[in-house]
């Protein structure tokens, strides 16, 4: 069941705006459940100055916000700034405290890339296409110049062919699902690019593997009927199974 929170706290008269997000935060309860909900893709430059001032200044929290303060000069990590706002809000119990701390603390382990391509899988996650895509393409501008960036090249691309199919845009996602195969020969990406193709309107089907050829075959007469629904209906299942099938092989 979902929880429901009322608001007692101040609320803002002006607002936290998060870049990356593009949306505001305009209390104490909200930040809270922002760092709960997005632990897994949080980087350590999002504790600054300019939180803290939020958190004196527009929500009362000066003590609060001197801790945090102290902890950053300190160079402390992400992990230990999250843990003193939550605390400070009270809104968790200590299991799920602890549960999300911690994922903090494995994220911590992970490498810069690593992490930053959670962020565009968030955004893909959310169907923030656009923004998904536009996310992978700096990553992978970023990976070609950074020694343990070969290793999730492949897995942008294919993700970004994912991005591109979900918009209909098959002619794109192919291209996308063709070099993640060229790159990281993953099965997965090779059946997503023999699909993308199949989607692809009047062009040939190419010869796939067998798991796709029904598939394949099914969407083509599917795409040629008047019932656009349930052709719509099949593709976002199909690409959903492909996306699931491939984070499995991670």
């Amino acid at each position: 069941m979902s929880r429901v929170w009322i608001c007692e706290e101040i609320t803002a008269e002006h607002p936290l705006f998060l870049e990356e997000e593009r949306m505001n935060l305009y209390s104490f309860e909200e930040l809270c459940c922002y760092l709960y909900q997005n632990t897994g893709v949080l980087e350590e430059s999002f504790f600054h100055e300019k939180l803290c001032q939020w958190l004196e200044q527009e929500i009362g929290k000066q003590e609060l916000s001197q801790i945090l303060r102290e902890g950053i000069r300190q160079e402390r990590s992400g992990c230990w700034c999250m843990e003193q706002i939550l605390k400070d809000g009270g809104f968790y119990n200590s299991e799920e405290l602890q549960l999300v701390l911690k994922t903090a603390k494995s994220m911590e382990q992970k490498s810069p890339m690593e992490r930053a391509k959670l962020r565009g899988d968030r955004l893909l996650k959310s169907e923030k296409y656009r923004d998904a895509i536009w996310e992978y393409r700096k990553i992978i501008a970023r990976a070609r110049q950074e020694p343990e960036g070969g290793k999730v090249i492949g897995l942008l691309w294919h993700n970004m062919g994912t991005a591109y199919a979900r918009q209909m845009l098959f002619e794109q996602a192919a291209k996308c699902y063709e070099t993640a195969y060229e790159i990281g020969q993953k099965p997965e990406s090779k059946e997503a690019y023999l699909l993308a193709l199949a989607c692809r309107d009047g062009q040939d089907i190419p010869n796939g593997t067998d798991s796709t050829a029904k598939i394949r075959q099914e969407l083509k007469e599917k795409r040629h009927s008047p019932d656009h629904v349930s052709y719509e209906k099949l593709l976002e299942a199909t690409l959903q199974n492909l996306r699931t099938e491939y984070r499995k092989s991670e």
